[in-house]
């Protein structure tokens, strides 16, 4: 799970076959140069075989009626296939259920987005200053209650909200509210409470009754639920071999990540929202916009959305995990595309499945290469891409400087950092630039399945490298 902080699900870098088709949709105006059921089938064929996965299920949505495309197996010892109708647990997905959930409560005028946690939660000290709009933004300071090392066990058996809160209400916050972004699972713990204390009834039957229903979601549920149908089973990838994750239980995931649905019905949920069915078209695109902080830098997360991608292009969506599963629900606005991609593997990045569609899908979203790229330099920034993920560096390539800069606890921490990018789906040439009379910078265009970012190696006349950074495209 790559850790308990992307428990159900976050991650964002910080520098930052059964097969089921239905017919053909794929957006106005599209220039794609294969079948869309050729597309998915090659992309999702990818990245089964690099990440091992055991079933996927991906729908692609544009103008038309949804390709829906299922492979590999939703049980392996029963030898159960994947089928479009096969349930997964989506994780923090879940955050964008809830976050609707709260802003119908607002336009019903029972609470408001400067409420505190003063009138919910009094007995939280540290967090009584807290807003509303500053969990749903993820900029609250409230520490994460699922990083200890006995979460693992814990979460299979039932704990009650103030047990969960119990874990972090004697920390610090660690920051002051609004002043900086921070993910954590609390601030959805928390707000599905609020749902219940407001709404006089459990969370889980006010989204079945105000989200499900009028999203005419009939395939979802909630872990732990008994439901007709198929249901995946969720894996681990152990020494090689799969084995079956432990089981979550549901109290634990809760409005943080709970829900278990199809990629059909989440699809149902994405149209339901963006047409208004759900709150008012103002409330969605307030959900969907990304918080700035008082410095004037956009948070790049709404209210249980993340929001990336460039100007022209720009993608809304979440990512969600949860033990054995891992799901992505991504919008592509200006696009006209929702591509959905879940998975029964917990260790998976289904972001990277969408990524790869999208970029085959709309290849004008790429930068284009300036002139005069040469191949062999091209080649070792994939390298030193590589080993900078992995944190096998080579020295005699480098400069003294850049080497004696690579200390073994940099290495580390840029090793974290980096190696949640993966391969890059485009890496292109930007050009060069002489920087000193024995130095030049080489300029690259990278896209990774979480974003677009920046690549620049520096190159002594010598070729060793004298430096190497990396950072998100603005």
């Amino acid at each position: 799970m790559n850790g308990m902080t992307r428990f159900f699900g976050w991650w964002l870098p910080r520098l930052a076959l059964a097969i089921a088709a239905l017919v053909a949709g794929i957006p106005a105006g599209a220039d794609v140069p294969a079948p869309l059921e050729t597309i998915v089938d090659e992309a999702a064929h990818d990245q089964i075989v690099a990440q091992h996965l055991p079933g996927l299920v991906v729908l692609v949505a544009g103008a038309g009626t949804p390709v829906v495309r299922a492979y590999g197996n939703a049980d392996i010892a029963g030898h159960v296939p994947v089928t479009a109708d096969t349930r997964f647990q989506i994780g923090s997905i879940t955050k964008q259920f809830t976050a609707a959930c709260i802003m119908q409560l607002v336009e019903a005028h029972r609470l408001s987005l400067d409420d505190t946690l003063a009138t919910y939660v009094p007995s939280y000290a540290a967090a009584r200053a807290v807003t509303i709009r500053d969990l749903l933004e993820q900029v609250s300071g409230i520490p994460e209650y699922l990083d200890s090392g006995d979460t693992m066990t814990a979460a299979q058996h039932p704990a009650p909200f103030a047990a969960l809160l119990a874990r972090i209400a004697s920390k610090p916050l660690a920051f002051a509210p609004g002043t900086r972004w921070a993910y954590s699972n609390t601030n959805y713990l928390i707000l599905g409470h609020i749902v219940e204390l407001v709404s006089h009834e459990p969370w889980e039957r006010y989204v079945r009754d105000h989200i499900f229903g009028p999203a005419h979601m009939t395939h979802s549920g909630f872990i732990g639920e008994a439901m007709p149908g198929v249901t995946a089973t969720g894996y681990v990838l152990d020494g090689g071999a799969f084995g079956t994750a432990v089981p979550l239980d549901e109290t634990w995931a809760y409005a943080a990540g709970g829900i278990v649905s199809t990629a059909g019905d989440v699809l149902a949920w994405d149209r339901a929202l963006l047409a208004g069915a759900i709150v008012p078209l103002a409330d969605v695109d307030l959900m969907r916009r990304s918080a700035v902080l008082p410095d004037g830098i956009a948070t790049k997360y709404g209210f249980g959305w993340i929001i990336d991608g460039s100007t022209a292009h720009p993608r809304v969506w979440h990512n969600g995990g949860t033990f054995g599963f891992s799901a992505t629900n991504a919008t592509f606005p200006s696009d006209g595309l929702t591509i959905v991609a879940l998975t029964n593997l917990g260790e998976a990045a289904p972001v990277n499945v969408v990524g790869e569609i999208f970029s085959k899908l709309v290849p004008e979203a790429l930068p284009t290469a300036a002139p005069a790229e040469d191949p062999a330099i091209t080649a070792r920034v994939r390298e030193w891409l590589r080993r900078l993920q992995t944190g096998d560096i080579d020295r005699s390539q480098l400069g003294p400087a850049m080497s004696a800069l690579l200390t073994p606890d940099k290495v580390r921490a840029i090793q974290l950092q980096v190696g949640a990018l993966g391969q890059p789906l485009q890496l292109i040439y930007a050009g060069s630039t002489p920087i000193a009379a024995d130095q030049k910078v080489y300029r690259y265009n990278a896209t990774f399945a979480a974003g677009r970012f920046r690549i620049a190696m520096t190159l002594a006349a010598t070729g060793a490298i004298s430096g190497y950074f990396i950072s998100p495209a603005p």
